[in-house]
């Protein structure tokens, strides 16, 4: 019984919904500016945690449901959730021997690499002049980063998600 696999991929499939619910949640606009990368961090913590199941496809997919969420073009959230990814998945050893402190760190360049991509297709659509503000959720995600990487790894191992 011990080398049976668990099923419990709807647990991932659980809260990356629950982040593209407070990605979407109205807010007023002086908190909506610096709102964390949800998606983008249940994204890179799934593909730090477990490399060998979600990876690439993964991010491409949620990247796909999340332009659905937001009424964007196709395509639009899977370029920088792919970025997200890339970079996850060529640390992803490092970053799980990193205490809470430099996960964060690192979560807030990843993230902010993924507002980056984001601002320079919003740009090139003219749809957003560029700003610095756009890094806001870089720094929020960082802050957020400790609890919702503790509450994803409380929720892996008791679910036992593999």
């Amino acid at each position: 019984m011990s080398g049976q696999r668990s099923n419990s991929h709807w647990i991932v499939w659980s809260s990356l919904i629950v982040a593209m619910l407070l990605s979407i949640i109205p807010l007023p606009d002086w908190v909506s500016i610096s709102r964390p990368a949800w998606v983008a961090m249940v994204v890179m913590y799934w593909i730090m945690a477990l490399p060998e199941r979600f990876g690439l496809l993964f991010a491409f997919v949620a990247g796909l449901i999340m332009d659905i969420f937001l009424g964007t073009g196709f395509g639009h959230s899977s370029l920088g959730l792919l970025i997200v990814a890339v970079v996850t998945l060529s640390l992803h050893r490092r970053l799980r021997m990193f205490p809470w402190w430099q996960q964060a760190f690192m979560a807030f360049v990843i993230i902010g690499f993924y507002q980056l991509v984001n601002l320079w297709i919003k740009s090139a659509l003219g749809r957003t002049p560029p700003s610095l503000w756009y890094l806001m959720p870089a720094l929020t995600s960082a802050a957020f980063w400790p609890w919702l990487s503790a509450m994803l790894r409380y929720l892996r191992r008791e679910f036992r998600v593999t």
